[in-house]
């Protein structure tokens, strides 16, 4: 048999079939069976953590290597799972955050708890509250309380060209 890689939209398929799947034990009418499907994907999934674990015990000397493997989304996201990545959750954070409009301001980040600036306001907040979550899950799942606050920073000056724009709200003043 020969190994075929999945293209990423499918792994993500397969990752969201998976956890469908898995939430979905607790509502089985047999709670034996489901309680032994629960207990036995938990036992496979330390199994493969213990494997993943060696792997990257070996690739110790090769942290390049790693990291490369770690950049792959489905490798990452395994990683992630069994706390195994190589870059360290502040790194991902940053590099989220960097990777968006604006681009988001880090504020603080303790354990798994960050707190985020964007600089939208008004209408274009919520958009960019929700693209800041969406890169922080992906990138930094462990990072489960996510606080966005908007605006400016305390004491920043307004853009010049802020001055001069029409202040008439279009469609009476609500957004969208």
């Amino acid at each position: 048999m020969t190994w075929e890689p999945w293209e990423d939209a499918h792994a993500r398929g397969q990752v969201a079939l998976a956890e469908e799947r898995l939430s979905g034990l607790d509502t089985l009418p047999d709670g034996l069976a489901a309680r032994r499907a629960a207990e036995t994907v938990e036992t496979l999934v330390g199994l493969y953590g213990q494997c993943l674990g060696r792997i990257t015990a070996h690739l110790a000397d090769h942290p390049d290597l790693l990291e490369r493997l770690a950049a792959d989304e489905l490798v990452g996201h395994l990683l992630l799972v069994h706390d195994l990545h190589p870059v360290p959750a502040e790194t991902r954070v940053r590099q989220a955050l960097a990777a968006l409009p604006g681009p988001p301001e880090l504020l603080e980040l303790s354990g798994s708890a960050v707190r985020i600036r964007i600089r939208q306001s008004g209408c274009g907040a919520a958009g960019a509250e929700q693209a800041v979550r969406e890169a922080l899950a992906a990138r930094a799942p462990e990072v489960e309380d996510v606080r966005v606050e908007s605006g400016q920073a305390d004491g920043a000056l307004i853009p010049v060209d802020a001055l001069f724009r029409d202040r008439t709200p279009v469609g009476g003043g609500a957004c969208g």
